[in-house]
């Protein structure tokens, strides 16, 4: 029996070391790994070194083994760090939550001799490129500076310091950019004729011209605003107020002067770092915020795809509601006889399009409490579907790989399941306040998937990737990766959607795009931190949807009036773009 629960002890002890070395294991979870499995690696070997001797050679043994284990963890952990995760660490760039970012500087000072490899935008416009000065050194510079605000590109490109390091794309896609990935056979001939190492190239999903404009349409407001394309997921703008301007952090290694260049550099970054307003933070897919109403997008969703549960024509808008028995506080909608505003557009027997139309929380409360009671879990599993998680679920990152990004998540806190279980929670939630925590680039998606019947796609910003002789080394293909309706639902909400625009509240028609049907859902939400956040979510054309438009300011207010003009600016900007 001994010897069976040694054999067992081992090998659960060998699993916890390769469990710990593997590339997907979390880094939190090594160190326990390597001390359980010392404990039962210990024991496994224990009685049979103690066995072999009495006496005084009992304790030198025993010393030994001490030696022996000690001298293994340090080993195990060596190994780990300097062979199995040399290159993570390495390359490794932590940022913050005020957006201050540690990286390998080394990595920059090292592609000093390389020119870089340089970053186009979708249709061909040089965003970034390397030029080459003396002993051929090369350091980046924007072409695009010469037509554009290069703070619209701040948060999407990156920067490449060499005081700083990088981040951004110009982290994430290094490995092609410094020419270590897909180019070798170039880079040695380089070697050997002693010629200065090039990088590949890489060209993204978005459009320079629209990239701009979005940012424009913030107007200094704090913000984000993304695009995607409703067919393949393709980022077309995403961009984030305040931001910052990359080719400020760039040392120029021609500078006449080089002790004033680094103090500029020095002076900008602190500038970044100290500014209350987070500048350096990529709000669209780091910013998680309540979505408000439009959330309410996700829980109409799942009443249409559980229709005899949720019932969707079979509902009233009380001033107030009472979730609960021993609720002092009721759900409340935004204005007083708010079902009296929807009769005058839909009539006595209103259903789903005119609650949504004109945003009553107290009927989506109703809604949320039908897909959640007696046991059921719609509203929950609805969400996850989405890809917005339940706390026990949350992933370490969210869909969007090419940039860090946060995932959503559906409630959160120690008592999370505990809250989540009560009505009032659930009436909360499914109004869009409770503890729901979105970023824009998740409203986005939801919105997509709208749009493309039903099957959400995967976000990306990288579109290919070519050596410098042209030759292709990498190509996005669009991937599904969720189906949260059917396609009947995906069309029948969309129904929902033009209401808004078209008969909901007056504020709303400020989204709309003459000349094209526009859908479209507004959200105010509930900050205890100052003003609410202004949402819109948007989609356009109806008919056959190419772009959907996700937009939030922070504190900015009313989503209908201020969320639905920034909408209507950038869906605006799209079409006319067409990129």
């Amino acid at each position: 029996m001994q010897r069976f629960l040694k054999s067992v002890a081992g090998l659960i002890a060998v699993g916890l070391i390769i469990y710990g070395m593997v590339p997907w294991s979390k880094e939190e979870h090594w160190l326990p790994c390597l001390w359980a499995a010392t404990l039962l690696g210990g024991f496994a070997i224990w009685p049979i070194r103690t066995q072999r001797a009495t006496g005084i050679y009992t304790a030198t043994q025993n010393l030994a083994l001490f030696m022996i284990i000690g001298f293994t963890m340090l080993t195990l952990q060596l190994l780990r760090t300097q062979v199995i995760r040399a290159d993570e660490i390495y390359n490794r760039v932590v940022a913050e939550d005020d957006g201050n970012v540690t990286s390998n500087i080394r990595l920059v000072r090292s592609t000093n001799r390389i020119k870089r490899g340089a970053i186009f935008d979708s249709q061909g416009v040089t965003m970034a490129e390397n030029v080459i000065v003396s002993d051929n050194r090369s350091y980046r510079t924007y072409p695009i500076a010469n037509q554009y605000d290069m703070r619209a590109f701040g948060h999407t490109l990156g920067y490449v310091s060499s005081i700083y390091g990088l981040y951004g794309l110009e982290s994430s896609y290094n490995e092609y950019l410094a020419g270590g990935k897909g180019n070798s056979w170039q880079n040695l001939q380089n070697q050997l004729f002693s010629r200065p190492r090039e990088g590949n190239n890489v060209q993204l999903t978005i459009n320079a011209q629209l990239q701009d404009r979005a940012f424009k349409a913030l107007d200094g407001r704090v913000g984000s605003v993304v695009v995607m394309d409703v067919k393949t997921g393709a980022i077309r703008a995403m961009v984030s107020t305040p931001s910052f301007d990359p080719s400020q952090l760039t040392l120029r290694l021609d500078a006449e002067d080089y002790a004033a260049e680094s103090d500029r550099v020095v002076n900008y970054w602190n500038s970044l770092i100290s500014d209350e307003s987070r500048p350096l933070v990529f709000r669209s897919t780091q910013g998680q915020y309540p979505p408000g109403s439009t959330f309410k997008t996700v829980t109409a969703i799942g009443v249409l795809n559980n229709p005899d549960v949720g019932k969707p024509e079979e509902i009233t808008c009380p001033n107030e509601l009472f979730p609960q028995e021993g609720v002092s506080v009721p759900v409340v909608n935004a204005v007083d006889d708010e079902a009296g505003y929807i009769a005058q557009k839909f009539g006595q027997k209103f259903g789903l399009d005119g609650v949504y139309a004109f945003s009553c929380n107290t009927a989506f409360a109703q809604y949320g409490i039908r897909l959640q009671s007696e046991g059921r879990n719609l509203l929950e599993d609805q969400a996850r579907r989405f890809h917005i998680y339940p706390a026990d679920e949350l992933p370490d990152t969210g869909d969007l790989t090419d940039l860090p990004s946060a995932p959503s998540q559906l409630y959160g806190g120690e008592d999370g399941d505990e809250w989540w279980s009560q009505p009032v929670a659930v009436a909360d939630t499914a109004y869009g306040q409770g503890r729901l925590l979105v970023t824009p680039l998740e409203m986005a998606m939801i919105t997509q998937s709208i749009g493309n019947n039903g099957d959400m796609m995967k976000p990306y910003l990288v579109e290919r990737v070519t050596t410098p002789q042209g030759g292709e080394l990498y190509q996005a293909r669009p991937r599904k990766i969720g189906d949260p309706m059917s396609v009947e639902v995906s069309q029948r909400i969309r129904v929902s959607m033009k209401a808004v625009v078209e008969q909901g509240w007056s504020g709303a028609t400020v989204a709309g795009v003459p000349g094209y049907s526009v859908g479209g859902k507004s959200g105010t939400a509930e900050n205890p931190l100052g003003a609410p956040h202004a949402w819109f979510i948007s989609l356009a054309p109806l008919d056959d949807p190419k772009y959907a438009v996700a937009v939030m300011v922070e504190n900015g207010g009313e989503g209908t009036s201020v969320g639905g003009s920034l909408a209507g600016i950038v869906m605006t900007a799209a079409l006319e773009i067409n990129p």
